[in-house]
């Protein structure tokens, strides 16, 4: 019986655990490893649900991890679920790396990293 009790509670810890990623990252453009002739006027994350804006951040890194500026993120796409940078339609090429956390409107984090180059 106790061992059929600790199954059930696994389970259960198991399925709240899935439920529980309500911000994780679905697609990215240009996709991840992307090699671009021109740069991107944004940088797009899709999550599975709603980011919340006031609580998250996006850092754009050159090849030797140098913070280059970006403009001020923001949403759009269903109920805020796309996180945008805008960057520098100028940037030079090279391998770049966005550092990103974003926290969903339900309390929950999810971070990660994104790279792309720009061709000459």
């Amino acid at each position: 019986m106790k061992s059929i009790a600790s199954f059930c509670l696994f389970v259960s810890l198991l399925f709240a655990a899935s439920e529980a990623s309500a911000a994780l990252e679905q697609a990215s453009l240009p996709p991840q490893q992307q090699e671009v002739r021109l740069a991107p006027a944004n940088v797009e994350l899709t999550f599975t649900g709603p980011v919340d804006l006031a609580r998250s951040t996006a850092v754009l890194l050159d090849a030797q991890g140098t913070a280059l500026p970006t403009g001020k993120p923001f949403l759009s796409g269903p109920e805020g679920s796309i996180f945008k940078i805008p960057l520098d339609p100028a940037m030079a090429p090279g391998l770049y790396t966005v550092d990103w956390r974003v926290l969903s409107m339900d309390g929950r984090s999810a971070e990660g990293q994104y790279r792309f180059r720009v061709d000459p």
